[in-house]
């Protein structure tokens, strides 16, 4: 877990992470929404270039700080989340510009098309991050550690703000284009920041929302994920 800046390949999106980005609740899909799905991540598939950056750092959980900066993560939430662990991760990543550019584009001309170009977008970039924390699950497990959840600024009552500092401490602006707007928006959109504590005691973990729904034996989407 170095500190490094890196392009990753672009990953086959999960659907059921796109719906959930359209607000789906289990209704039944259209072939049209399907056809729109695929067209959206084949399009950004062939131009997007995912970048990310990845820092470990010591944490001193009585002072709530990370070691070597100022950064003193917000919320109560985080505390919670980071009260057993001895290092912390911080993870930035990004799609690039070209998603934006690519949403606005399509709705222009189609409104429906665009709204799932968008969701698919933003699925594809949760699934950078899901893909980064699952590598740093597996080196973490070889060293005897363990990994708290993905805890990302605007989570519970961890402030929008952090996103800001998170990309000051790593240097995304230079070292993978991404910036942070005055109003705290991300530049390009399509990014995301996050922190993953490192402990040596097993971490409980939020269930994944397949595993609890009542239709996981027969919902469609399941033989995708």
């Amino acid at each position: 877990m170095l500190e490094t800046g890196y392009t990753v390949p672009v990953p086959r999106v999960e659907r059921r992470e796109a719906l959930h980005f359209m607000g789906w609740h289990g209704s039944a899909l259209d072939e049209m929404l399907i056809r729109q799905m695929d067209e959206a991540e084949a399009e950004l598939s062939h131009a997007v270039k995912p970048r990310v950056i990845i820092r470990k750092f010591g944490y001193d959980a009585g002072m709530n700080r990370l070691e070597g900066t100022a950064y003193m993560p917000g919320g109560k939430d985080i505390r919670r989340l980071l009260e057993e662990c001895c290092s912390v991760v911080l993870i930035a990543a990004t799609l690039g510009d070209v998603p934006d550019r690519l949403v606005r584009r399509k709705m222009l001309t189609d409104g429906g098309a665009g709204f799932v170009m968008d969701a698919v977008a933003s699925a594809m970039i949760e699934t950078v991050c899901n893909e980064e924390e699952r590598k740093l699950s597996r080196q973490a497990s070889r060293e005897g550690l363990f990994l708290t959840d993905r805890f990302s600024p605007g989570y519970g009552d961890m402030p929008l703000a952090d996103g800001r500092i998170v990309c000051e401490v790593l240097d995304t602006g230079k070292r993978i284009g991404l910036t942070v707007s005055g109003s705290g928006i991300m530049l390009p959109q399509k990014s995301v920041t996050a922190l993953i504590g490192i402990s040596r005691k097993a971490q409980n973990h939020r269930p994944n929302a397949c595993a609890v729904c009542q239709s996981r034996d027969t919902c469609a989407l399941a033989e995708r994920r």
